[in-house]
Formats: structure tokens, C-alpha cells, sequence
């Protein structure tokens, strides 16, 4: 091959990586959050500010920890391993990292309510944090599971030891005593995106 064949080719590997990561990344930190039309809702983020945008409504932040093999999620009065708790009908920004490998932090409708309309997840990767705007439409249990095949232990724990459970309610009360009386960071206030009481 001549050394002009092999140089085109190579700039159009590079405009083609470039193009492809561009599209990879291309939901990260576009509009954030807007509760008319919930743009920015379900998108992952490199940035807090570009999660929530211009959005100045109340809304609640969580913590969530990637490890092997549990999430543990923060501020709880004490580390709550494999449950958090979420109002309803409010954005909800989940800022997610791993402390060991690479997990997906994934949400799912749990099928006591009869509707899986509800699937999202994000990369937790070690040294870097994801922002996610999530908007949980009616109370129940949200299942939480790693979606990406994180390893293997000896002892029987392991990748599909890897769930959570994510309780969406209006009930302050209830939330409180869930999380030993210290609620997630930010406003609780339920019904803010639809009004509803």
C-alpha cells in the first residue's frame, strides 16, 4: 500500500471514532431536567448542573454506591444497603459511582405493579460519577439490579446478588423511619410534577 493510501485511512479511522463517541455520548449532558415535559428525565449525565438544568423546583438527591456485591445508598442515618426509599411524582437525582469495578445501576418496575413501563439504567464507574433525573409516577417497590456482568465470588455471592429495592411513597413518615430518620438531601414534596395530592 502506498503511504498516501495508508494515511487517508487512517484519518477517516480517526472521523469515524470521533463520530462514534459522539453518538455514544450524545444523551449525556444535553437540556436537563423540565417537569413540563420531563426533558432531560432518564438521562445520564456527567454533571450535576447539566441533570438538573434550569429546573428550580424542589427535588431529592441519592447517593448510590456500587460495590460487589450490594448498592449502598446515602444520606441514610446509616448506610442502607439494597434499599432506599423515593417520593412520588417528584425528580428524583440519583449521583452514581462504583468503588471497585464497573456495575449498571438499573431500575425496573417490580411486578407487583403490574406494569414494567418503567426500565433505566446508568454506568457506576470507579473515579467518575453519573447523574440521572428519574421521576417515579406512582408508590411501590422499583427493583434495582446490575446490568452488567460485574465478576464472580467463591461463595455463592456474586453478580446476581447484585439488587435493591427502591420504594416510591408520598409518605414522609414512613420514608423517615425507613431511612432512621435522616430523609435524602433536598425537598420532599410529592406530586410537584402533576399536582396531584
Amino acid at each position: 500500500m502506498k503511504r498516501g493510501t495508508v494515511i487517508a485511512l487512517f484519518f477517516v479511522l480517526v472521523i469515524v471514532a470521533a463520530l462514534s463517541l459522539e453518538i455514544q455520548y450524545s444523551s449525556y449532558d444535553y437540556i436537563g431536567y423540565n417537569p413540563t415535559n420531563n426533558a432531560g428525565e432518564g438521562v445520564v449525565h456527567a454533571q450535576f448542573a447539566n441533570a438538573i438544568g434550569s429546573y428550580k423546583g424542589p427535588y431529592v438527591t441519592i447517593y448510590v454506591t456500587g460495590q460487589q456485591w450490594h448498592w449502598d445508598f446515602y444520606p441514610h442515618a446509616r448506610t442502607c444497603t439494597n434499599l432506599t426509599v423515593v417520593p412520588v411524582d417528584e425528580p428524583v437525582v440519583f449521583v452514581i459511582h462504583s468503588i471497585d469495578v464497573f456495575h449498571e445501576f438499573f431500575i425496573q418496575n417490580a411486578p407487583s405493579n403490574f406494569s414494567l413501563g418503567f426500565n433505566f439504567g446508568a454506568e457506576a464507574v470507579p473515579g467518575y460519577y453519573s447523574y440521572i433525573v428519574l421521576v417515579f409516577p406512582k408508590p411501590g417497590l422499583y427493583h434495582v439490579a446490575c446490568a452488567e456482568y460485574c465478576g464472580t465470588a467463591a461463595v455463592g455471592l456474586g453478580h446476581s446478588w447484585l439488587v435493591g429495592t427502591i420504594l416510591a411513597t408520598c409518605n414522609a413518615t414512613l420514608a423517615s423511619s425507613i431511612t432512621g430518620g435522616v430523609m435524602p438531601q433536598g425537598q420532599w414534596d410529592p406530586h410537584v410534577v402533576s399536582g396531584a395530592i
